[in-house]
């Protein structure tokens, strides 16, 4: 399962959800932490894998995913800014509140 909301809620749940052998791919930031069984994750051979984003590899097939409306790309943009306001952004970013936020040229 992928989680890409960044809530303890939503980790919580996704990772409830695994099957035996499952793999639990974090996406998410979250700045709370999640309680995690780490008995059901031993003796249901579950994997916990952090990523910060996809390779270059990857690429055409999340696109192609995003076209078809698999990935809901609006939902995971918190906020977006123009061009003229990426310092405002990054101010947001350095507060922990702009992690989703995108620059419109």
């Amino acid at each position: 399962g992928f989680e890409a909301i960044g809530l303890p809620k939503t980790q919580e749940t996704t990772f409830s959800s695994l099957r035996t052998g499952g793999r639990f791919v974090v996406v998410g930031f979250a700045s709370e932490r999640m309680q995690l069984d780490t008995g059901r994750t031993m003796y249901r051979e579950m994997e916990i894998i952090g990523s910060l984003g996809c390779r270059a590899v990857d690429y055409p097939r999340v696109l192609e995913l995003a076209r078809q409306g698999k990935i809901k790309v609006k939902e995971l943009v918190t906020a977006q800014f123009p061009l003229e306001e990426i310092n405002e952004a990054f101010d947001l970013l350095r507060t922990g509140k702009g992690i989703r936020s995108v620059i419109v040229p």
